[in-house]
């Protein structure tokens, strides 16, 4: 009988123990469980964040390509204007040149005249012509 007790008593300390492993096995399980939520849940947060971040970074890159477009443009439409005045005044300047060369033409032109009633009926011309402004000549 004394080891059917001493089985009995050892088989109720096993139970015990049992118990306990029983209930610290639950208690770990629960809490390895909270852990893994935890770990989900910064996952989660993590992946949402960087979602939004490279959302957020796509519309300011939209926003400072629109930018870039909008002053590009304007640079483009600034060139023009000033260009197109740049050429109206070479175009007048080429012609004034061209007056000019024609007008130094002509005198070299008297200046080479034998004729010197010719020469002297140039010449009258020539002053005449010759005492407007550069601007208003031609």
């Amino acid at each position: 009988m004394l080891v059917d007790e001493a089985v009995e008593t050892y088989k109720d300390q096993v139970k015990s123990s049992i118990q306990s492993l029983t209930k610290n096995k639950s208690e770990i399980q629960r809490m390895e469980q909270q852990q893994k939520q935890k770990i989900s849940g910064v996952l989660e947060q993590s992946h949402n964040l960087q979602s939004k971040i490279t959302s957020q970074y796509a519309e300011l890159h939209q926003i400072l390509t629109e930018k870039e477009q909008h002053a590009l443009a304007d640079i483009r439409q600034e060139e023009k204007k000033i260009l197109n005045t740049m050429e109206k005044n070479l175009r007048k300047i080429e012609k004034k040149l061209n007056s000019i060369q024609m007008d130094l033409l002509k005198l070299q032109q008297q200046m080479h005249q034998k004729d010197s009633v010719v020469f002297l009926k140039v010449r009258g011309w020539t002053t005449l012509h010759f005492s407007f402004d550069f601007w208003s000549h031609h």
